[in-house]
C-alpha cells in the first residue's frame, strides 16, 4: 500500500501528534509535510502531490476559503477547528458542521469522516473527469466538421494551398500548438529519400521550419528517419516530449525549441506517404489519444480531398533545395 501522503495546515504540534498517533493506530503508512500558512501550503502543493489537506479554519494569512477555492478540485480538503468536545469537555479538534472530533482520549472517531472525504471526493473526481472527456470529445468532433467543411468547399488547385492552411491554422487555434505542418516522402535520385515540407502555419512569434529532409543511410538525418519509418509502417504516431526523444533527434532539433512534438502519418497504396507534425514550444505536453485520433481523421481528409488527387510531386535534384536540419 502506497503511503498516504498529508499536508498539515496551521495546526499546533499537540494536534498534529494525535492526528500521527490516530493514523497509526489505525494502521495507515502515512507521510506527513507540515506548513504553517497558507502561502506556504499552496507552495508545497506546487512542489508536490498530495492525497489530503487538512487544515485549521483560522490561517494567519487568510480566510481557509481561500485555500480551499484554490486546492479544492485537485486534493481533498479536510477542515477543522480547535474547540471544547461537547460530549466530555475535552479539548478537542473538530471537523467542522460534524460530530467527529480527536482528543486524548478518542483518537479515531475522526478517521472516519477522513476516510468518507477521500472516498466522496474520488467520486466527484471521476465524475468530473469523465465530464471534461465528453466536453473535449464533443468539442474535437466540432474541430473535425470544420476542417471537412474547409477541405471540401474549395476543389480548383489554385485553392488548394488556401483551404489546407486554413485546416492547418484551425488546429493550430483549436489544439493550441505552435505550429502544424505537412509533410510528404519522395523518392529523390541516388537512393535518397526526401521528406519535404508543403505546407505550415505557424502561432504568432512562432519562426518557420527548414524546408526539406533527406533520408538515407549516410546522412546526419538519417537516425532520426530510420526511427520515425517504423513507426510510420506499423501506423503508429510519435508522440514525445523534446527531453524523452533520443540523442540523435534532440540533436537535430536542438534549435527548434520544441516542448512536445506529434508526428501522425497518413498512407498512400498502403504505404506511409507523409505525416502532420504539430510541435508545441511552450509547454511540456501529453498528447491525448482523442487528440491522436483528431490528426488521424484530418490525416484521412487532406489525404483523400488534395494530397493525391492531384498529380504526385516530382522532384529534380538540380531544382531542390535541400536545406539543413541542424
Amino acid at each position: 500500500m502506497e503511503p498516504l501522503k498529508l499536508l498539515i495546515v496551521s495546526i499546533r504540534n499537540e494536534w498534529q501528534s494525535l492526528i500521527r498517533e490516530s493514523l497509526y493506530a489505525a494502521g495507515y503508512i502515512y507521510n506527513i509535510q507540515i506548513a504553517p500558512t497558507k502561502q506556504l501550503a499552496l507552495l508545497a502543493c506546487y512542489h508536490d502531490k498530495f492525497d489530503l489537506v487538512i487544515s485549521n479554519c483560522t490561517l494567519p494569512d487568510g480566510q481557509v476559503s481561500d485555500l480551499v477555492s484554490v486546492l479544492g478540485n485537485h486534493i481533498p480538503c479536510l477542515v477543522m477547528a480547535e474547540g471544547v468536545c461537547p460530549v466530555n469537555a475535552d479539548k478537542a479538534l473538530s471537523i467542522l458542521a460534524t460530530n467527529f472530533y480527536i482528543t486524548s482520549a478518542n483518537k479515531s472517531s475522526w478517521l472516519e469522516a477522513m476516510e468518507t472525504t477521500l472516498a466522496k471526493w474520488q467520486q466527484n473526481a471521476m465524475v468530473r473527469l469523465a465530464q471534461i472527456d465528453q466536453t473535449k470529445q464533443n468539442f474535437h468532433e466540432k474541430v473535425l466538421e470544420r476542417c471537412q467543411e474547409e477541405l471540401t468547399s474549395l476543389n480548383f488547385k489554385s485553392e488548394k494551398d488556401c483551404c489546407v492552411m486554413n485546416t492547418l491554422s484551425l488546429l493550430t487555434e483549436a489544439l493550441d500548438v505552435s505550429r502544424v505542418y505537412i509533410c510528404q516522402k519522395v523518392k529523390l535520385p541516388d537512393t535518397l529519400i526526401g521528406i519535404v515540407k508543403t505546407n505550415e502555419y505557424r502561432a504568432p512569434g512562432v519562426y518557420s521550419l527548414e524546408k526539406t529532409y533527406l533520408a538515407n543511410s549516410s546522412s546526419a538525418w538519417y537516425p532520426y528517419f530510420k526511427r520515425w519509418d517504423k513507426l510510420f509502417e506499423n501506423d503508429q504516431p510519435l508522440a514525445n516530449f523534446f527531453k524523452e526523444l533520443p540523442e540523435s533527434e534532440r540533436n537535430m532539433f536542438q534549435n527548434r525549441d520544441i516542448q512536445s512534438i506529434l508526428a501522425v502519418p497518413f498512407f498512400y497504396k498502403k504505404q506511409w506517404a507523409g505525416f502532420i507534425g504539430l510541435e508545441d514550444t511552450m509547454n511540456l505536453r501529453e498528447w491525448t489519444v482523442d487528440e491522436i485520433e483528431l490528426i488521424q481523421s484530418v490525416c484521412a481528409l487532406i489525404h483523400e480531398k488534395h494530397i493525391y488527387k492531384e498529380k504526385s510531386l516530382q522532384f529534380k535534384s538540380n531544382h531542390l533545395q535541400v536545406t539543413s536540419a541542424a
